[in-house]
């Protein structure tokens, strides 16, 4: 069900802070870069191809794709994401641009890519048919997004307290759910209503690394948008009740002086068949 304009433009805000993106970049980008190399081997990217990076961020995917020799675009929402990644990258093209309507001809690109974006895009389903009109006959497409909730704890702690100890429901647009896409028969229903073949999964075991209970806290108030605001919402005692919820459940992941929380994510792959 898609969500609705609200919810875009409260990702849009978030996604588009300076603070934020710093955030993401220097926390949680660590984790999500550890599904790059099969997001490129599920695609079968080679430097024969044209390739477009959508809800790239600060260019990670992009940047490897160009690494094995392929022409790579990328394409975010958010201006200062874009931002980001022209400074980081700046042999890259990058275009602002909405995973919903991609501003491209219909056959463009050998490969599409996208790196945990589907979770901030109201509507999936027009994500996905967008992706395959872009792509030529016989194109590939590729997504990583985080596993169901029981298994990507660390995100799941974060909900779980909440529910235990405050409120979901705390006046923000609805939005997808969050852990749908990492789910095997939603993304191959998905993949399948858009007109793709051959859709196939890979989970990738990603670890979220954090020093203290108090740090992985942190970084989920500065580096995400959805989870921080669910967060920012809740009354200063029902906070005080979550963060000590979420130092007793943290607490059995310990691990090298700090923290080792699992945070799986499903790389998903599937082909537009030849025409």
């Amino acid at each position: 069900m898609p969500a609705s304009d609200s919810f875009h433009d409260f990702e849009l805000a978030g996604w588009n802070s300076p603070s934020v993106v710093a955030a993401y970049h220097d926390h949680v980008a660590a984790l999500t870069k550890g599904c790059i190399e099969e997001l490129l081997r599920a695609a079968a990217v080679t430097a024969a191809d044209q390739v477009l990076d959508v809800a790239c961020g600060a260019g990670y995917v992009a940047a490897a794709a160009r690494k094995l020799g392929a022409v790579a675009v990328g394409i975010d929402f958010s201006p200062a994401q874009i931002r980001l990644a022209e400074q980081s990258y700046p042999g890259i093209r990058f275009i602002p641009g909405d995973a919903q309507a991609l501003p491209f001809p219909d056959g463009e690109f050998d490969v599409v890519l996208n790196g945990f974006g589907m979770p901030h895009v109201p509507d999936p389903d027009k994500a996905a048919a967008e992706a395959h009109r872009v792509l030529a006959p016989a194109g590939r497409f590729a997504y990583a997004s985080w596993c169901e909730a029981e298994k990507c704890i660390a995100f799941a702690l974060v909900y779980d307290a909440i529910r235990a100890h405050g409120s979901l429901d705390v006046g923000l647009p609805p939005g997808p759910n969050f852990f749908a896409y990492g789910t095997p028969a939603y993304a191959t229903a998905m993949l399948k209503r858009a007109g793709f073949a051959n859709v196939a999964m890979t989970e990738v075991s990603l670890v979220w690394r954090a020093a203290s209970a108090d740090e992985f806290i942190d970084v989920i108030l500065s580096g995400t948008v959805r989870a921080a605001a669910t967060l920012r919402r809740q009354s200063a005692d029902n906070l005080a009740k979550i963060r000590q919820y979420l130092h007793e459940r943290i607490a059995p992941f310990a691990a090298d002086g700090g923290y080792r929380i699992p945070a799986p994510a499903l790389v998903v792959s599937a082909e537009k068949p030849q025409q």
